[in-house]
C-alpha cells in the first residue's frame, strides 16, 4: 500500500505523531453558582489534526509546496491502513528543514518533513 496525497506519492515511513491526542466528544464544565458542575458534551464528528513527520528528499519538499500553494483544496490521504481521509492543510501546511545545510542542495538533498493536516472525513 502506498502512502499518497492527493497524487504525490508520501514517504511510507511517515508518523502519525497526534494521532491519539484529539478526542471525538467536546466537553464544556462550567460551575453554577451553587457550586454544582454543568457538564455539557458534543459529538466531533470532524476536524482531527493529523501531523505527519519523517524524512524525504528536497524534489519531493517542492512537489508538496505546489500543492500546499493551492487554496481551500480539499486532498485524499491515504495511509499504510488503507483508509482514504479527506483533509485540507492547517496551515503552514509542509514544514521542512535540511538535515544538514548546503548552499546549493539538489533534489536528492535529505529533509525533516512535516505535514501539517486537518481530518475532514474517513473513508473505509
Amino acid at each position: 500500500m502506498n502512502v499518497t496525497l492527493n497524487s504525490v506519492l508520501l514517504p511510507d515511513d511517515l508518523v502519525w505523531r497526534d494521532e491519539f491526542e484529539w478526542a471525538p466528544v467536546e466537553q464544556v464544565v462550567t460551575p453554577t453558582l451553587s457550586g454544582a458542575l454543568l457538564v455539557e458534551e458534543t459529538a466531533k464528528p470532524e476536524g482531527q489534526p493529523l501531523t505527519l513527520s519523517g524524512h524525504c528528499s528536497r524534489a519531493k519538499v517542492q512537489e508538496l509546496k505546489v500543492l500546499e500553494a493551492q487554496v481551500a483544496q480539499l486532498m485524499t490521504l491515504t495511509l499504510l491502513d488503507g483508509l482514504a481521509r479527506t483533509v485540507v492543510w492547517r496551515r503552514p501546511g509542509v514544514v521542512a528543514t535540511p538535515l544538514y545545510e548546503l548552499a546549493d542542495p539538489d533534489g536528492d538533498h535529505p529533509y525533516a518533513l512535516t505535514l501539517n493536516l486537518t481530518e475532514i472525513e474517513r473513508g473505509e
